[in-house]
């Protein structure tokens, strides 16, 4: 999940408690599943560590996208 820059901490902290709470939801999980989600369930689901995730992702694929000359719109 992602919010527009600027949302203030509170809101991000509750935001964040109630998906946790959903992913501990096997019901919720399977559901996702069928419609092709991918459900995180390790430390990705702190924002700051989905931060990093983010980062680090950009980091590694980044050269390679932009070798091939493909850019997001």
């Amino acid at each position: 999940m992602y919010a527009p820059k600027g949302t203030p901490a509170a809101v991000i902290e509750k935001v964040n408690g109630a998906l946790k709470v959903a992913l501990k939801d096997a019901d919720f999980i399977k559901k996702q599943e069928a419609l092709g989600a991918v459900v995180v369930t390790d430390a990705r689901l702190t924002p700051a560590e989905h931060k990093k995730f983010v980062a680090a992702e950009i980091a590694k694929w980044g050269p390679a996208i932009k070798a091939a000359g493909q850019y997001a719109d």
